[in-house]
């Protein structure tokens, strides 16, 4: 009987990998880079993203993109300037749009992106037409494996 592949959440769980950081990020600016997740041991192959933010007021066409810095060498991360990152699409992780109907909280949850089995670090690139709330906001990964052996 041939085996049946199911999905496989790490031991790691969701883990939140900026926070405070977003904290009254003014549009058209990045966060600093969140803390280094460490991926090359754990070896996880996906991972979702949850964007949420606090209540706020986006203008027309307002996204989110979400960057990734990874260090293949496991300690020298890229030393893109911002303005460098949003040229080119190297780093880019995902584009996450918002919602700009109503005045609310917001979360946004990006599927099955690919990751490499090395450190990272993230940053978020904010251009929602506003400054973000003072609090509440968070980026958090669910990463996850394909068990072929379930």
């Amino acid at each position: 009987m041939a085996s049946i592949g199911k999905w496989t959440l790490s031991g790691v769980g969701n883990t939140t990998v900026l926070s405070t950081g977003l904290n009254s990020l003014a549009t058209n600016t990045m966060s600093a880079a969140s803390s280094t997740y460490d991926n090359s041991s754990n070896l996880d192959l996906y991972v979702d993203v949850e964007l949420l933010l606090a209540s706020l007021s986006p203008t027309a066409g307002a996204y989110c993109a979400l960057y990734v810095w990874g260090a293949p060498d496991g300690s020298n991360f890229p030393a893109q300037s911002d303005a460098d990152l949003r040229l080119t699409s190297t780093q880019l992780f995902c584009s996450i749009p918002i919602g700009t109907t109503a005045s609310t909280a917001q979360r946004v949850v990006i599927r099955n992106l690919l990751l490499s089995p090395i450190k990272y670090q993230f940053k978020l690139d904010n251009q929602t037409g506003v400054s973000l709330a003072a609090s509440g906001n968070t980026v958090k990964i669910l990463p996850y494996n394909f068990n072929l052996n379930a």
